[in-house]
Order: structure tokens, then sequence, then C-alpha cells
């Protein structure tokens, strides 16, 4: 029998808000963040169902305000809604993961290239403060703070590319990888190791290796791409 993953802190931060919210469409986001930790985390599985009332329970909201939810996760590529089941965890295929991982490192490749260097110091400084963050969440076993603190790192950095459309299709691309990554989420070798990575970067930017650095933001993909596959292959084919 499938289920919504059981309430924790954030969902009782949310219940706490719930009433105040000005707009449904506002409620529905916030609903959509919770669901997708839920998927990066592991707590909701692929092919698993995301039951409309269990949701509306669990967050008390009403049906619709989930069901907005839902199709922003869809919109997102994290979930799939199937005629006669609704919606469910999506499941990506060894072909789907490739592809997407392809056009990440070409977007972000190309996003280094563009980085503007020298950078100024006050810049390094503030990604230097992000990853004070994300290693201290690391210590701390918080994976929330892990999962947020790297998605702000990668931002902070590619917005220094200078160019919009660029950074949103990053943005995009790297939002499909979640309903891959959480096969890393408890691998603290895995955190350390990428944590080290951002460090490098910051360590390109300074001494102005863009070589470095382009290389850098290409190998910080594969270890989560090759693991889901092998993942993949052994779980589902």
């Amino acid at each position: 029998m499938s289920r919504t993953a059981a309430p924790g802190n954030a969902d009782e931060a949310y219940a706490t808000t719930a009433a105040g919210r000005q707009s449904g469409e506002e409620a529905s986001l916030e609903i959509a963040g919770q669901l997708e930790e839920d998927i990066v985390f592991g707590r909701l599985h692929p092919r698993e169902r995301l039951i409309e009332e269990d949701i509306s329970s669990r967050f008390q909201a009403k049906r619709h305000v989930v069901r907005q939810a839902l199709i922003e996760l869809e919109r997102l590529g994290l979930v799939n809604r199937v005629r006669n089941r609704g919606a469910v965890v999506r499941l990506y295929s060894e072909a789907e993961v490739e592809d997407i991982n392809a056009v990440r490192e070409l977007l972000e490749s190309h996003a280094a290239s563009l980085i503007e260097l020298p950078m100024s110091d006050d810049a390094i400084a503030e990604l230097e403060a992000i990853q004070d963050r994300h290693s201290g969440a690391i210590e701390a076993e918080d994976r929330r703070g892990v999962f947020r603190s790297n998605i702000e790192f990668h931002q902070a950095l590619f917005a220094h590319c200078g160019n919009a459309a660029l950074i949103e299709a990053i943005n995009s691309f790297a939002q499909k990888s979640h309903a891959y990554r959480s096969i890393f989420v408890n691998d603290r070798g895995y955190l350390l190791w990428a944590a080290n990575a951002h460090r490098e970067m910051i360590a390109a930017i300074r001494s102005q290796n863009r070589a470095e650095l382009i290389a850098l933001c290409r190998a910080h993909l594969a270890p989560a791409k090759n693991h889901y596959i092998e993942m993949f292959r052994t779980r589902f084919t």
C-alpha cells in the first residue's frame, strides 16, 4: 500500500503558519517544496503514489491546493500524473538520467566559462560563507540544511555567468536531477567529497584558473548520475 511521508518538524511549521497564508498559490508552492524534500531524502520512493487525500490531511490544506502542488512537482520533473492512478514519484530511466546529465554538463561548463575573472573579494566571500553553512550542515547531519545550502552554493556560483536565460536553464535541469540524487543523501563520504569540490571551485576562482573551474564543475555531476544508474540496473531491470 502506498503512503505519503510521515509528518516531521517541517510539516508542523507548515501547519502552524498555514492559516496565515495569503493565497492558495503560496500554499501550494510550499507543499510542493516539502514533497520535493521527501523525494530527495528518500522518504518517497520511485513509483510511489502521492495520494491527494493523505497530503491534504497532512498539510491541513484544501484539495485544490494539493492538486496545484502536484502539478508543480510534475512541471519540475519529480512526479508523473498517471491516468487512474493519480500522481506517482517519477522513476527516471538510465537513458533519461544520461541525457539530463549531458545537458547539465554542457550548461554548467558553459556558465563556468562565462564567469568573470577575477571575481570580486565580496563575491568570493559570499561563496565561502555559503560553503561554511553547507559544511556545518554536513557535520550536524542536517539533511535539509545540506540540501538547501548545496543548491544555494551552485546558484550563487552560476549567477556570476551573467546570462539570465542560461541561469534559468541550469536551475531547471538541476531540479530535475533531484529525483535521482536521494541515493547520496545519507552518504557522508560523498557529502564530504562534494563540500571539498566546492572549496576547490573557490580556490580555482581565486587563482583565476578557468580551465580548472570548468573541469571541477563538469566532474561534480558524475558521481550521483553513475550511482543512480548502478542502482537502477540492480533494482529496476
